[in-house]
């Protein structure tokens, strides 16, 4: 399968000059290298570095203005010292996108090693190649584009707990993002859990936000293990700061927990029966985003800017 129509990456990264996994996982797969997008703020302290890197592998490098995101993103709670979440790089994404006449894309956290084939859970060894990569981003896009979804995912490892399963889909989307730029825009954010507070939004506005529950699957990375990226906001605001952006945002239907099978560690739990508006019979296609008359562009810009940007896809 030839790589023309590759779909577009984009990889926030922060402090991880010399491992940018995600990059180098996908030019290993014959990933088409001007469609490898890295973004970095304007404070890490370290662009040349990036700069020489993203030289050497052939890959794009964007480096966002930091000072001119904070106003332009909601923390929900106090901001962190450093006044920085990975939410507002992944928000960056979108000005990028549209400057560079990009419309679709997927994005992927920096710290990617691999993908799995996970069959309803059930784990099918072997690599997981380039073309099936392809064939599986290329299909996403396809069933985004003509059933018009702003936003939709592919799941992660350590999201298959049960030996087997049968759902299709699943009520979550991060770490391996696509995007439609037709109805998302700056849709993140939180000091921390800025991606589930992005799919949770999306849920309690009545869309349907989901991952698909079976097939290829994010090999994922522990958290808060690895130098650099999130792990620095991690120690700026500890995990109990984490476990606790999205009930404030949302204490009717989300609370704390600790969870057995983290090892104890305060996390957020989702009771989504109060949460994600249930499907209508009828010849309305309730999965579309522009379904009805009032649905609008997506986003979780702070209300003060609203209307100051340009938030619809020209």
């Amino acid at each position: 399968m030839s790589n023309e129509n590759d779909i577009h990456i984009f990889i926030p990264s922060y402090h991880r000059a010399n491992n940018i996994k995600t990059a180098h996982y996908f030019v290993k797969k014959g990933w088409r290298k001007d469609r490898i997008h890295v973004v970095i703020d304007d404070e890490g302290g370290d662009e040349e570095e990036y700069r020489a890197v993203c030289n050497r592998m052939g890959v794009r490098l964007h480096v966002f203005k930091l000072k001119e995101q904070r106003p332009r993103y909601d923390f929900v709670h106090r901001q962190s010292p450093s006044r920085r979440a990975a939410g507002m790089s992944r928000n960056a994404f979108y000005d990028i996108a549209k400057a560079e006449g990009i419309d679709f894309y997927v994005a992927i956290d920096d710290d990617t090693r691999s993908y799995d084939r996970r069959v309803f859970a059930h784990y099918v060894k072997g690599d997981v190649s380039g073309e099936e990569l392809r064939a599986v981003f290329n299909a996403i896009k396809e069933m985004m584009q003509r059933r018009r979804i702003g936003c939709f995912g592919l799941s992660q490892t350590g999201e298959m707990m049960k030996k087997w399963e049968t759902r299709l889909v699943r009520k979550k989307i991060m770490n391996t993002t696509f995007y439609d730029l037709r109805y998302v825009y700056r849709g993140e954010k939180g000091v921390q859990d800025d991606d589930t507070s992005q799919f949770v939004n999306m849920m309690n506005e009545g869309f349907w936000a989901v991952s698909l529950a079976t097939g290829v699957v994010l090999c994922q990375m522990p958290s808060a293990t690895q130098k650099g990226g999130l792990t620095d906001l991690y120690n700026e605001n500890k995990l109990l700061n984490k476990a606790m952006i999205t009930p404030i945002q949302f204490p009717s239907c989300i609370r704390g927990e600790k969870q057995k099978q983290n090892g104890n560690r305060l996390h957020h739990k989702c009771n989504y029966r109060y949460l994600m508006p249930c499907l209508m019979k009828g010849k309305r296609d309730n999965l579309a985003w522009d379904a009805y008359p009032e649905d609008g562009v997506f986003t979780c810009e702070p209300l003060n800017r609203r209307g100051k940007d340009n938030m619809i896809a020209e």
